[in-house]
């Protein structure tokens, strides 16, 4: 059982326990549907070996994926890359072979990710240069520590986060350029995927570090959850200007989400199902509890969880954004990453 973090506070961030607090009260009575869990991604293609390379490299790229979308399937973001590379595994795409990865050329690498992602000839995923090199180095990584298996890296660190060997995922995936976050936000979500397609285990659950990308970040900082004290800072964040560094808010964030899970007895993974789709469709541009609406139609959050009248925002009665237009106008730091 993890023990439950008391509030820390910076010179500009601090952690508001009694918001989290409001917080659980909501999250401990959501109810997951089990029909998310069962989507086809999850269900896999090819072998088991196929399926952990469709993760981990699916994984690999997925960050800041502002403008990725196929307009005519209405897939955005993540759920484009997940149809993506399900289609990857069906065909047993060179982009899932880390021989082929690793001795291809870059053009040909971002050629075949165009060529994926590509509606009408247009493809909407950016930064190509950069997700091909991550791709490229991390089947360097598997080819050289592992066999060239996804499975094998795994099983070599007996499925556990940290261990005394250190051959615990934490050690070892940040070898790979494109699982270096030292928050490990790509690690906890690729071993998430794992474990939610029945692939994995994790031995040590309680070591795992909460999942934080920018939707959750945003959502914490308007629902009051963690509170910015310096003014130029807060003020950077309203008007998104860009910084240098996302810390110490995030860490701050990531404090706020292990103590909701504490308090709430619900595993950090889990959470990520609730606050990253509350800030992907509830809590983005358009805001239901401000504009009666959400961004994505239909909404992540409702396709996750049992939610019978979604006319409200599920936090909105205790949400510091919902009366405040102060708190409506926080976003998220404004940094280039390929950490989330």
């Amino acid at each position: 059982m993890q023990s439950i973090p008391t509030a820390k506070s910076t010179s500009e961030v601090t952690l508001n326990h009694p918001q989290c607090e409001k917080i659980v009260g909501i999250v401990s009575m959501m109810k997951p549907s089990a029909a998310f869990y069962r989507r086809p991604y999850l269900q896999g293609a090819g072998s088991h070996e196929t399926q952990f390379r469709m993760h981990f490299f699916a994984v690999a790229i997925c960050h800041q994926t502002y403008s990725l979308h196929h307009k005519a399937k209405n897939l955005f973001g993540w759920d484009f890359i997940e149809e993506v590379f399900l289609q990857l595994a069906a065909d047993a795409s060179p982009l899932l072979q880390p021989a082929w990865l690793a001795g291809a050329s870059l053009d040909e690498i971002i050629a075949l990710l165009s060529a994926a992602f590509a509606e009408d000839a247009a493809c909407s995923l950016d930064r190509l240069p950069e997700r091909a090199q991550l791709m490229q180095q991390a089947a360097e990584v598997l080819l050289r520590d592992f066999g060239g298996s996804v499975e094998m890296l795994f099983s070599t660190s007996h499925y556990q986060l940290i261990n005394p060997q250190q051959s615990g995922l934490y050690h070892v995936m940040p070898h790979c350029e494109t699982f270096a976050d030292p928050q490990q936000k790509k690690t906890t979500f690729l071993t998430k995927l794992l474990e939610d397609a029945g692939l994995v285990k994790i031995g040590d659950p309680e070591n795992f570090i909460p999942i934080m990308d920018y939707h959750m970040q945003r959502v914490l900082l308007r629902t009051g959850c963690v509170e910015i004290t310096d003014l130029t800072l807060r003020d950077q964040i309203t008007q998104q200007q860009p910084l240098s560094t996302d810390e110490p808010l995030r860490s701050r964030c990531i404090e706020a989400m292990r103590l909701i899970a504490c308090l709430s007895q619900q595993s950090v993974t889990r959470l990520n199902d609730i606050f990253w789709a509350l800030g992907r469709s509830c809590c983005n541009h358009t805001l239901l509890c401000r504009d009666g609406h959400c961004e994505k139609s239909p909404c992540t959050l409702t396709q996750i969880y049992k939610i019978e009248n979604h006319s409200q925002c599920v936090f909105q009665q205790i949400c510091k954004g919902a009366a405040d237009p102060e708190y409506q106008n926080l976003w998220e730091p404004r940094v280039q990453t390929h950490f989330y």
